[in-house]
């Protein structure tokens, strides 16, 4: 009978293959999948979670271990090789009550292939690590005495997600819960809910599907409730349960609708009786809402969408690729407080609990099955992994398709299927679109790479395309893009804005890479969305990608580094292995620079008016703002506007201006006053603040550092030096060197040595797809500085110092004046340095050892930035004071006071016994003032009262502090299609000033 049921239900389907159809009937239910039940009639506890302590078996030969379930066994210290075998079992004791009931045992994910035996007797082999599996155990188990579950596990090297490759290491193992559960035998399964909203988006038709095999008089009874758990009016409604597949449907009059702005749920009650008596009951939440491809845009309830969104994995920061009630409810709290409408899971399909998240905060998802770089991007002992036109391949390929729509086509928050990443094209994912799309016409379907397809009717309804450049131009295997909108159906740039992980030497100088990304993502975003057949981007990625394996394994050997390097020059491998930190969020989850600027860049709301002063104002009039409303279903005067001026609060209402449009509003007349700010806090329905905006009237004050000194300057010379002596300052110039050498101020050392020219020049590339290593670059070092020419004179009250000299063929002059207040200016210029696109051209100081600490004021890059921001408008940083967590220990600070990075440098941190915090080590661009200071110095300033320039402070090999100060700079390594300024080194020369 059971295998009648099978045939019957297959044949409404689509048969793909004999292969197939062995696999739905090989073991008794196998293929089907079940709601977890609310109550099941006779049982007090009709769930039980399997999650905890297992014994584990590293081979045949090992002793049983204890380890913990969900969890990797290589995050735990077992060194598991590919392709053989390791053990799981755990006891468990079955309740008297669960007599009768159908039990099963559900698996939410086991890397990446599992045989299943209950009591030594051996059920099922399921391939696939991400897909949830279920299995009726209950002809296996006893009540008179213990069970026994006992799984063995391999980690295949030709599984077709490349999920271990991907991860550098091993994944194999148990890798999300375990759950046994008992429902009733007249059971239904394969439940799945459609809401179909009729032309004019008010009423809905609920659709609910099920299979069955069932005895005689089993009847469904559905009720519907809303979020404040009433009962929505006629929506009890009975029906009977009739073998094989079920269709029930009925009316639902203007329900709430669900998107992501508006996440509207009701919830389900379905109760399964046999005879009048309830005998098993489930809920589901439910979400009215449909989406349709109209031409080449996404429509979510008849209005288009913009998806602004992020690649998430997986990723627990002591247990590796796995997933976790903590890190799941964490994960979508950050992305909507980030502005993140729009998670693509990558590259496998996430946990029920972590959608069934999104559905109630609002989160559109992609989900994609765990089929990942087929014959394209594997490392070469994972290579080729060319499985996509291999019948051998076919079952895994359509099994996963399988248990991904049955475990969330119920979801209103999936929006796209993807069938598969970055991939070539062939058979098996043909058959994976006909399966899909039969299985689910509710939804689009996107594929990767769809340029790969050359022939056939195409197996995708949504453009991806990866890693366009900043105007949205790309050609990618024969598919174009240009100004993000290509070949008649909605453009996804499902993987963009990569923030740079790669540029090793960059990081670990100067971490404000991170910060400069910010510039990518707003043009990116403010570009994209006015065009109609951009549909959107997801950033890659949301987390880091990095494992915090153990130095030390249990067992086994770590033979993955020899792969899982080879990436990272020799000097960059730290402790912890992965493809690298590109996550806008660090593995525990606090935010580094990236999360503010993709939440700035993509703010739903947008006020029109460039920087930070409001030039044109009158005291006692109305202040008007034009404002651009980039939310896809919310009007503007959903929103409230909190403005703050002169300490006090006030709240207004804001014009219903409609989504996607432009509009004004104005702020009530005030006695605005020049050189003041008004502050504007947009709030939500929530109470939460969407954006925040900082102007100033008629001017933006900066109290930049003036040089207090007084008296004149005299001119002392000795055989080795020249002395420039002010009143509590002199400046020593060395007849050797030409360069200036301990500088004090009140006796206080200011200045070490220099100046030195700052100069890196990038000679051979500018930017690509991915640069891993660095550019053949143009470099001087300070040990080959030759002077040729010095003088020393004052003038006009004036100290006047005249050097030149050369770096390796390279000459340079420096023109230094020095007044008596305690101002130091450097002219310099260069001739004979090669062209390129610069990194960095400027000066650099050697400071004295006991500086710690730094003030800046700056024209940065956002109109506001939070208190504590990594490069704020005006911020400071303690340079060491940092709580440095030891590797795989939680840290307890912010990502901005970390010293050591355990996947870049290891224990030693950026190179040097006292490494900075990252906050101070990083460049601040635009300056008007960067101020450092200790106890044995009372104050340096570089001072610009334009901004024009940018600082920044390092620590080096020998411990020696230096002090950069660059008049061009910019990040041509960034890479990825990402902004960068493309500045070319010549001419060469600047201008640097500091007070003392």
């Amino acid at each position: 009978m059971i295998i009648n049921f099978f045939k019957m239900k297959l044949s409404k389907v689509l048969l793909f293959s004999f292969a197939f159809v062995v696999s739905a009937v090989n073991v008794s239910g196998q293929e089907l999948a079940y709601e977890l039940p609310k109550h099941t009639a006779g049982v007090k506890q009709a769930v039980m979670s399997l999650n905890g302590k297992w014994q584990f078996q590293f081979d045949e030969k090992s002793e049983w271990d204890v380890i913990q379930v969900p969890g990797e066994a290589v995050m735990q210290g077992y060194g598991i090789a590919h392709d053989q075998s390791f053990f799981y079992k755990r006891k468990f004791s079955l309740p008297n009550d669960f007599r009768g009931k159908k039990i099963i045992l559900r698996f939410e994910g086991v890397y990446s292939q599992a045989t299943l035996s209950i009591n030594g007797k051996v059920l099922r082999t399921h391939k696939g690590g991400f897909s949830r599996w279920e299995t009726d155990i209950s002809a296996y188990v006893s009540f008179d005495k213990s069970n026994e579950v006992f799984l063995e596990v391999q980690d295949k090297l030709d599984d077709i997600s490349y999920a271990s490759g991907y991860a550098h290491h091993p994944i194999g193992g148990i890798l999300r819960d375990v759950t046994l559960f008992a429902t009733a035998a007249n059971g239904i399964a394969d439940f799945g809910v459609e809401t179909a909203l009729d032309p004019d988006f008010k009423d809905a038709t609920l659709k609910l599907s099920y299979a069955a095999e069932v005895a005689p008089g089993t009847t469904v009874q559905y009720a519907l409730f809303d979020q404040q758990q009433k009962q929505v009016p006629q929506t009890t409604r009975q029906f009977t349960v009739n073998n094989g597949q079920n269709i029930n449907s009925f009316r639902i009059s203007n329900p709430l609708k669900w998107d992501a702005e508006h996440p509207n749920l009701y919830r389900l009650e379905v109760k399964i009786k046999q005879g009048g008596k309830e005998t098993y009951s489930f809920n589901k939440e439910i979400g009215f809402r449909t989406v349709k491809i109209v031409e080449d845009q996404m429509l979510v309830n008849g209005r288009p969408v913009k998806l602004r969104g992020a690649n998430r994995h997986d990723l627990h920061p002591t247990l590796g690729r796995v997933s976790t009630p903590y890190y799941d409810s964490l994960d979508v709290k950050l992305l909507k407080e980030s502005h993140i409408n729009f998670i693509r899971t990558s590259h496998y399909p996430p946990s029920e609990r972590f959608v069934a998240l999104c559905n109630r905060y609002g989160i559109y998802v992609e989900v994609e099955t765990s089929v990942c770089f087929v014959d394209t991007y594997r490392q070469k002992n994972y290579a080729p992994g060319a499985t996509q036109n291999d019948p051998n391949h076919t079952a895994q390929y359509l099994s996963q398709c399988r248990e991904m729509v049955n475990t969330f086509k119920s979801h209103p928050a999936v929006v796209i299927w993807s069938i598969g990443n970055e991939s070539q094209y062939g058979s098996n994912f043909r058959k994976s679109w006909d399966y899909v799309k039969n299985a689910d016409r509710t939804r689009p379907v996107i594929w990767s790479y769809p340029g790969t397809q050359t022939s056939d009717a195409k197996i995708y309804e949504i453009l991806s395309m990866h890693y366009q450049d900043v105007n949205g131009n790309l050609t990618q295997f024969g598919k174009t893009t240009k100004g993000y909108e290509g070949h008649g159906i909605p453009a996804l740039f499902d993987e963009w804005a990569h923030p740079a992980c790669y540029t090793y030497q960059t990081l670990r100088d100067d971490p404000n890479i991170r910060e400069f990304w910010g510039i990518s993502m707003d043009m990116m975003w403010g570009r994209l969305f006015p065009t109609k057949g951009g549909l959107g981007g997801a950033i890659w990625g949301y987390v880091d990608e990095t494992f915090n394996i153990p130095e030390q394994l249990k067992k086994g050997t770590a033979f993955w580094n020899e792969f899982a390097k080879t990436a990272k020059p020799e000097g960059y491998q730290g402790h912890a292995v992965g493809y690298g930190e590109w996550g806008i969020v660090d593995v525990w989850r606090r935010p580094k620079p990236e999360f503010w600027s993709t939440k700035k860049a993509q703010s739903p709301i947008r006020i029109l008016e460039e920087g930070k002063v409001i030039k044109n104002f009158n005291p006692n009039q109305q202040i008007q703002f034009s404002v651009f409303n980039r939310y896809d279903h919310t009007f503007l005067n959903e929103v409230k506007l909190e403005y703050v001026y002169e300490g006090r609060k006030k709240m207004i209402n804001l014009p219903g201006i409609e989504p996607h449009e432009k509009g004004t509003f104005q702020l009530p007349a005030e006695n605005w006053k020049k050189g003041a700010s008004v502050l504007l806090n947009f709030i939500d329905r929530d109470g939460q603040v969407v954006d925040t905006y900082e102007y100033f009237f008629g001017e933006r004050p900066v109290s930049i550092p003036v040089a207090a000194h007084q008296g004149g300057l005299t001119l002392v010379e000795n055989t080795a030096q020249f002395i420039i002596k002010g009143t509590d300052f002199e400046i020593p110039v060395s007849k050797e060197t030409g360069l200036i050498e301990n500088a004090r101020s009140k006796g206080k050392v200011f200045i070490e040595k220099g100046p030195f020219l700052n100069i890196d020049v990038n000679l051979n590339h500018l930017t690509g797809a991915e640069v891993r290593k660095s550019a053949n670059k143009f470099l001087i070092h300070d040990k080959d500085w030759k002077k040729t020419t010095l003088s020393c004179s004052i003038k006009n009250g004036v100290a006047l110092i005249s050097i030149a000299g050369t770096y390796q063929g390279l000459n340079v002059s420096f023109e230094i004046t020095v007044n008596p207040e305690g101002e130091l200016t450097t002219n310099y210029r260069t001739t004979g340095e090669p062209n390129g696109y610069l990194r960095e051209i400027g000066l650099k100081y050697y400071m004295a050892d006991d500086i710690d600490d730094l003030n800046w004021e700056r024209d940065g890059y956002w109109n506001y930035y939070p208190e504590g921001a990594f490069a704020g408008n005006k911020g400071r940083a303690a340079l060491y004071e940092s709580k440095q967590a030891a590797y795989g220990v939680k840290p307890v600070q912010a990502w901005n006071q970390d010293t050591h990075n355990y996947y870049y440098w290891s224990d030693k941190g950026a190179r040097t016994e006292k490494p900075l915090t990252n906050k101070a080590k990083g460049m601040k661009e635009n300056v008007y003032y960067y101020t450092i200071s200790g106890a044995q110095l009372s104050r340096l300033s570089v001072v610009s009262p334009q901004a024009d320039i940018a600082c920044r402070i390092d620590r080096m090999d020998d411990n020696q502090l230096i002090l950069y100060v660059n008049n061009k700079w910019d990040y041509p390594e960034i890479a990825w299609g990402n902004y960068c300024k493309t500045l070319e080194a010549s001419p060469c020369n600047g201008v640097v000033t500091v007070r003392f």
